[in-house]
């Protein structure tokens, strides 16, 4: 197609477009609208939801929201094709090394560039928060629901969130005293820790893991074993997977309530404000693009011997696993950060309150961020992989219809096989019946003899 044609062409797609069109694009965007709408309550009633405030929202909404999310993934979630999925170390490992070390790693070398330009109008506390958001774990709840939508495989989401925030309480603090070892600038930022932080860290994450993901996971599979029919009854009548996203639209609606009610927005400068939209957006963008590189980059190589051929296809996935890493690697989670950031600066009297929160703005901004892309990323992800959907939807198919004929074959078989018993069962009871009137007969014919 000409340049000259393009307007030509867009006209008439314009002119096609019915208001019809119009409501079903609006429609489809819903979690964005609902989250704005969520995101202008919090500025205006910053009390409501934030922590500590009326609706005491570090329970109602930290724990069980995210709670309900994984009950729901429970509900929903095939036992076998979760249990398949925790033994696929290869994803595991590829991800978890993403995540951690590969993210942190830019994240550190902005930060630190930043902090080398020596520029007064940016706050030290934010280039310490970009340092902590690069080495917090993926986000618990957003990443099962947005892999979930996007049909992409929702149980290796799951299972590497799991993973991630299990890892965090060893890996986090180690890397983030690694990163800001690197020069004395950083000056109080750089964390002493101490026991009792530390202690304080592993008690609220292993807190949070078995309260919001373990225990609902748990009993949401255990309803589905007893009653599985009328589980996927319900599941398909009231569509019980898009409660998910409400349940993260309030999530996001707590965490933007405590940002507004310490004025942690306020004390930023333009710059810094600037630098951390900026640095979010970009660096999201380039984590999601570089795993799609990394995942789906090369083609699948093939040789007789299979663990040659595992060796060299070793960071290659399919189109489901590859949109659950796209999810997983980019993705932060603001519910293991602002512990973080508690114990790691427990000790630093140094440290204001106003100081910790301006660490946690880097990390509340990135979520509000990956939380839109990820959403405008589902059709994309969705209409991509449906060419793998309706392969192993025609493979399922062919499969059970193999496995019909099969069954139809050997119910043939055995009808005659049924046939040719009760045959020969007949032609042996009428020999027996011939032979026992031969018998007769000539006992008969003796009989005769002897009177003669």
């Amino acid at each position: 197609m000409g340049i000259k044609e393009f307007p030509g062409k867009a006209k008439t797609f314009i002119k096609n477009v019915t208001l019809r069109d119009i409501l079903n694009f609006i429609i489809d965007q819903w979690f964005l609208e609902c989250l704005g709408i969520a995101i202008l309550i919090a500025y205006l009633v910053p009390n409501l939801g934030k922590k500590g405030g009326w609706i005491a929202a570090q329970y109602t909404i930290i724990y069980v929201c995210p709670a309900l999310i994984f009950f729901v993934s429970g509900l929903t979630m095939d036992t076998k094709v979760l249990i398949q999925t925790a033994a696929l170390y290869r994803i595991h490992l590829v991800s978890q090394i993403m995540s951690y070390l590969y993210t942190s790693m830019f994240f550190f070398v902005f930060s630190y560039a930043a902090l080398m330009s020596n520029d007064k109008h940016i706050n030290v506390s934010i280039l310490g928060g970009f340092i902590l958001l690069g080495c917090t774990p993926t986000t618990i709840g957003s990443n099962v629901v947005f892999t979930r939508n996007a049909h992409g495989n929702h149980a290796a989401t799951l299972i590497e969130v799991t993973i991630a925030n299990l890892l965090s309480p060893v890996l986090s603090p180690a890397l983030i005293s690694m990163y800001m070892s690197s020069s004395d600038k950083w000056g109080e930022f750089r964390p002493g820790g101490g026991v009792g932080g530390y202690q304080a860290l592993y008690r609220s994450v292993f807190k949070q893991l078995g309260l919001t993901v373990f225990v609902p996971l748990f009993v949401g599979q255990l309803l589905r074993y007893i009653a599985t029919k009328q589980v996927k009854w319900v599941a398909e009548k009231f569509k019980i997977n898009k409660f998910s996203s409400v349940f993260l639209i309030l999530i996001m609606w707590s965490t933007f309530s405590s940002c507004f009610a310490t004025g942690a927005f306020a004390a930023m400068t333009p710059q810094s404000t600037g630098l951390v939209l900026m640095m979010d957006f970009g660096l999201y963008w380039f984590f999601l693009f570089s795993t799609l590189v990394v995942t789906r980059g090369s083609r699948k190589v093939h040789f007789k011997n299979k663990y040659l051929e595992s060796i060299f296809n070793f960071f290659r996935f399919d189109k489901r696993d590859t949109i659950a890493m796209c999810y997983v690697v980019p993705a932060k989670t603001p519910a293991l950060g602002v512990p973080l950031i508690n114990a790691l600066y427990a000790n630093h009297s140094g440290i204001s309150d106003q100081m910790k929160q301006m660490l946690q703005i880097p990390i509340i901004l990135y979520q509000i961020e990956q939380l839109c892309f990820s959403s405008s990323s589902v059709p994309v992800f969705r209409k991509w992989v449906r060419d793998e959907e309706e392969a192993a939807k025609l493979e399922a198919e062919e499969k059970a219809r193999v496995e019909k004929s099969a069954e139809a074959d050997t119910e043939r078989v055995g009808q005659s096989s049924n046939s040719s018993s009760s045959t020969e069962v007949a032609r042996s009871e009428a020999e027996v019946e011939v032979a026992d009137g031969l018998v007769g007969g000539e006992e008969v014919h003796a009989r005769d003899l002897e009177k003669q």
